[in-house]
């Protein structure tokens, strides 16, 4: 099981490059099923309800340090969602919950502790690229309220749709009076590598980090490509997949729009075939740290 106090050490890059590390930090762990990480034909409520085999979930996050400044994919989970009965507000979703997730977590999995452990201060974020609203990927931007929180403008549109709690997109908890969001629009991609993906939104200008639309898990979900000399590219995918060997092998989880996650996961083959090495990061994958630490050369 996943140690919850641990954290990557930094890879490093090259002098004069953008990007000076990336970071793997650990919000935690728990577990969901089986049925859910790998996919089934059983209906979504049989196995939610009866199905008793239930696998790790890793709760990975990550930081990168851009010349620009601070930056983080996501923000993790709040613990507060297990100790504060009302974080949930719909009756309905306090009864799922422990049904779906078991949840190991604590306050020291909040996001301005694990930033404290990995000696950054959180006050320091600059940025926070939010691959898609779920509760588990947006619980800490409460910590970081300095930070501009970029959102795909069709994810942030679920918000206006009826009843998106049912999706386990908590507006409470996403649309807070200190939160600087930034919803962005993708745009066609001057790069032709790119050219599979419906747009794309060059993060800073200068090609090191790349938002991509990969819709499937959720409708506006979007995965960051980093590149940089001297490492293999890196794509963070948040949760179009749950573990790379299932985006490889055409397996999709047992949440989402199938037709769609498999259209995403054949751009990011597609992607793959175009970018030797590509490292592809899930966000619950306990793969994601050995990926990182490949793909940027960092010596175990």
């Amino acid at each position: 099981m996943t140690d919850t106090n641990s954290h990557s050490p930094a890879p490093t890059g090259q002098p004069g490059q953008p990007i000076a590390s990336v970071r793997v930090l650990n919000g935690g762990h728990g577990e969901q099923h089986k049925e859910h990480r790998f996919g089934s034909r059983m209906p979504r409520l049989w196995w939610v309800f009866f199905s008793n085999e239930w696998v790790p979930l890793p709760l990975y996050f990550f930081l990168i340090k851009h010349r620009q400044g601070l930056i983080l994919f996501d923000t993790g989970i709040d613990p507060a969602i297990l100790s504060d009965k009302s974080y949930i507000k719909q009756a309905v979703g306090r009864f799922l919950l422990p049904w779906i997730f078991r949840l190991n977590i604590s306050e020291d999995d909040r996001v301005d502790h694990v930033l404290k452990r990995a000696g950054v201060d959180a006050g320091d974020i600059r940025l926070a690229i939010i691959s898609h609203l779920h509760f588990d990927h947006v619980g800490g931007i409460a910590q970081i309220p300095q930070a501009d929180l970029m959102v795909n403008e069709r994810e942030w549109a679920i918000l206006s749709e009826p009843h998106p709690e049912r999706e386990w997109i908590l507006r409470e908890h996403i649309e807070i009076p200190s939160a600087k969001w930034r919803q962005i629009a993708f745009k066609p991609a001057d790069d032709p590598l790119l050219g599979d993906f419906d747009g794309a939104h060059d993060v800073f200008g200068d090609g090191s980090m790349v938002l991509l639309p990969t819709p499937g898990h959720t409708p506006g979900s979007m995965s960051l490509l980093i590149r940089q000399a001297g490492w293999d590219p890196i794509l963070m995918v948040g949760d179009l997949t749950y573990e790379t060997r299932l985006l490889e092998q055409d397996v999709v989880p047992g949440t989402g729009d199938k037709e769609t996650l498999l259209a995403s996961f054949a751009k990011v083959r597609r992607l793959k075939e175009k970018l030797p090495g590509l490292a592809v990061v899930a966000s619950h994958d306990s793969n994601a740290e050995a990926a990182v630490a490949k793909a940027t050369g960092l010596k175990n």
